[in-house]
């Protein structure tokens, strides 16, 4: 059978690449190994009648372009923010919410941290300009370094109109908060260790890094990309969960003529004269195409389904050593009700961290590592039953819990002893925040980082497909030779989360990926 284009792979950005090429005619093929499409975005039951957002709890930002070229408000994504941001216990247990008017906020501080209070506002204000930077860079295909044609000179002098248009203040504070430790940046606002632990969990959310850490003001900027000014910890609510994203994309891609097929897994990606060809499929189904992009991750990709001898030992090398190493222990608990507790719903239906003071967050990293499991990790839950209440039976709930710090390199191995402590250290710190939590639990659902490898096939857990740091990031993302989302392989592109911009966000890698496939046709 014959397609203009295959995708390997139906998550949210192999889903967009093939809405987006599929609209100009020509035969696109979609091929999900599963037997629901999404990848690590997905929303299931768990538990009879409980549902939960298996892996990722917020899809992230996506261009608003492509929701609005795709028409996914039509076929059924419509995200909105949630009320209120992040929210702590303060020193004496009560719980400290950041609303999302900057104001409100500003009144909740004042009587946990005066101080700081008085530099929320200001606070917000720079995030956001420099988030919003990122979300410019965001929007663009990445610029290349060492490339003399003008044309890929453009990005790079785009790049530098942004960050003009900053203000030189703005230059500055862009140029030296982005490798800052996110604690050295926070501890040059704010004095409350609790507010700044709080905080600090956005800089080392989903990668092995503590929050003395170089780089991790970088990843908790992006994990603000998109998201309204004053809203710190923010994340989008989708009715029916995170999964209604590539059920959405999947409806416009096929609108658009895709063809998508579940239970079709990709063994090998191949080639003939040096170019793509095709690819052959599990039951020895053998499918041609000349163009071939793969949303899988990039070790994956060139690991497991291309052959090694068709690359350079070099860039073999370089694509193995992409950092994943996923740090997260994720819980999904059916409740038979809210347990008792002073806090109100409203602080409830926020992102609550647990994770003490910055001091605390760096041990439990260090656990990790050192190869292990934190003995008391710090917790980021939500409970998206009390915004959707498909997610639970009437009057019972659903609470999801993402832990840090455990190692995906466990000393000897995720074992099933190992799992019992990840889930045992979790819901300790649980009931220490909530005690009697454990007497309204119906079940509970655990995922290692070796179980998301498994049950979602991404290496070593990473649903972000490669840790965002410096030395990952724009055009070093995954690695020079694909940052332009091409592989040393004619005909053979990279569509997925480990290519620019990835790292947590939803749609733009395919997006922008299905651009140059598109660019190459129309210079033919």
């Amino acid at each position: 059978m014959k397609f203009d284009v295959l995708i390997v792979g139906g998550g949210v950005n192999g889903l967009t690449a093939a809405a987006y090429l599929a609209r100009t005619g020509k035969r696109v093929g979609v091929l999900e190994q599963q037997k629901s499409l999404g990848g690590v975005c997905v929303t299931q039951e768990f538990h009879p009648g409980f549902r939960a957002n298996v892996c990722v709890d917020d899809p992230g930002w996506m261009p608003a372009h492509v929701a609005q070229d795709l028409n996914l408000a039509a076929h059924g994504y419509t995200p909105a923010f949630a009320p209120v941001g992040a929210v702590f216990p303060g020193q004496s247990g009560e719980a400290v919410m950041l609303p999302s008017q900057p104001a409100q906020a500003v009144a909740a501080l004042r009587t946990h941290a005066p101080a700081d209070a008085a530099r929320w506002e200001a606070f917000c204000g720079q995030v956001h300009r420099l988030s919003g930077m990122l979300q410019a860079l965001y929007n663009e295909r990445t610029p290349v370094i060492g490339r003399p044609a003008m044309a890929d000179l453009m990005p790079l002098l785009a790049l530098g109109r942004r960050l003009r248009g900053l203000g030189k203040r703005g230059m500055v504070d862009f140029l030296r908060a982005v490798p800052m430790p996110v604690a050295d940046y926070l501890d040059e606002w704010f004095e409350s260790p609790q507010l700044k632990g709080a905080l600090a969990m956005w800089g080392v959310r989903d990668v092995q890094h503590g929050p003395m850490s170089g780089g991790t003001t970088l990843v908790y900027l992006n994990q603000h990309v998109g998201i309204p000014a004053g809203l710190m910890g923010g994340r989008r609510l989708v009715p029916g969960g995170v999964g209604q994203l590539p059920l959405a994309l999947a409806a416009a891609a096929k609108a658009a003529g895709a063809e998508i097929r579940l239970n079709a897994e990709v063994i090998q990606i191949v080639t003939k004269n040096a170019a793509i060809s095709g690819v052959v499929l599990v039951n020895g189904e053998q499918l041609e195409a000349p163009v071939v992009m793969c949303s899988a991750d990039v070790r994956r990709t060139f690991g497991m389904l291309m052959e090694p001898g068709l690359f350079d030992p070099d860039f073999l090398g370089a694509t193995h050593n992409v950092r994943m190493r996923s740090p997260v222990v994720r819980l999904h608990l059916a409740l038979d009700g809210l347990p008792a507790t002073s806090w109100s719903r409203e602080a409830l239906g926020g992102t609550i961290s647990l994770a003490g003071d910055m001091g605390q967050i760096e041990q439990a990293y260090d656990a990790a590592k050192h190869g292990g499991i934190a003995s008391r990790p710090c917790l980021q839950v939500t409970i998206p039953s009390l915004h959707d209440s498909g997610m639970a039976p009437a009057g019972k709930h659903v609470m999801t819990v993402h832990a840090q710090f455990a190692a995906y390199r466990q000393q000897g191995g995720w074992t099933t002893d190992q799992q019992r402590l990840a889930v045992e250290a979790t819901l300790q710190q649980l009931n220490n925040w909530m005690p009697g939590l454990s007497d309204h639990v119906l079940q509970v659902a655990s995922f290692t980082p070796a179980d998301v490898e498994r049950e979602f096939l991404v290496t070593e857990g990473s649903t972000i497909h490669g840790e965002l740091a410096l030395d990952q990031f724009l055009f070093m993302r995954p690695v020079p030779e694909c940052a332009r989302y091409a592989t040393p392989i004619p005909g053979l592109w990279l569509c997925g989360s480990s290519v620019h911009p990835g790292a947590g966000t939803a749609c733009a890698s395919g997006w922008l990926a299905a651009r140059e496939v598109m660019n190459t046709w129309k210079k033919k």
